[in-house]
């Protein structure tokens, strides 16, 4: 896809001091990678698909380093690029829930597919968000991860305690006016654990500002679930 079409398709939000959100809208559905800040050092939560990281570093970031990329999971709009990100920086350090591993190693498919996941680099490279590496990175970039687990295995969203806002990936959606709705049927390993952990988590975290991947940002989560009606009627 050329620069002129991620220009196109692409919108920059700063959804909170220290937390931009770069947004791809495809067209079915919206794809996005979120960049935090702290003391002038720079992280990345997911790399979108394809060419999508590079546009990003390209247009929006020009100037900074990227000091650790987390991972929520292992589908491929979420690692797409990983592969280019790998080709530029080979030693960059990116993590995910260990869970992840047997399907982006190819040795499984996700549950409810059929077909081993398309990796396009090395998951050998990827670093283990459990080890203490992991743990001193996500502390420099001020987040903590909570292992979501319904949407995949090894679901991870990270909350930034700061300015109370979550991370969220896949757990959840929204419409295009920012109504929540359930994550992916098609994509999603569990429903009925994904909403389980989805309600969990918001009970948790009440007051945090939910971001998602494939959608945008809702206030009062929680109670938007809860009276929604897809959610209630566990229409999935």
């Amino acid at each position: 896809m050329n620069d002129w079409i991620y220009r196109l398709i692409s919108k920059k939000k700063e959804i909170s001091r220290h937390i931009t959100k770069v947004e791809f809208d495809i067209g079915l559905f919206i794809v996005s990678i979120w960049l935090v800040e702290k003391d002038g050092h720079f992280f990345m939560i997911d790399t979108g698909m394809k060419k999508m990281v590079t546009y990003l570093l390209k247009m929006y970031f020009p100037d900074i380093e990227i000091e650790g990329i987390f991972l929520t999971h292992g589908h491929s709009d979420h690692v797409g690029g990983v592969a280019r990100l790998l080709e530029l920086h080979p030693r960059m350090p990116i993590y995910i829930d260990n869970r992840e591993l047997p399907y982006l190693l190819k040795e499984k498919p996700y549950p409810r597919r059929k077909n081993l996941e398309k990796v396009k680099f090395d998951a050998g490279l990827l670093r283990n968000l459990q080890d203490e590496e992991a743990q001193e990175t996500l502390a420099r970039a001020g987040l903590t991860p909570l292992w979501t687990p319904g949407h995949s295995p090894g679901h991870t969203c990270y909350f930034h305690e700061e300015d109370k806002v979550l991370i969220a990936g896949d757990l959840l959606t929204t419409n295009r006016r920012d109504a929540l709705r359930p994550p992916m049927k098609a994509y999603t390993a569990d429903m009925s654990e994904a909403l389980t952990t989805a309600q969990n988590l918001l009970q948790a975290y009440p007051q945090a500002l939910l971001s998602v991947c494939h959608g945008g940002e809702v206030r009062n989560a929680l109670d938007e679930l809860e009276k929604a009606d897809w959610y209630k009627n566990k229409e999935t």
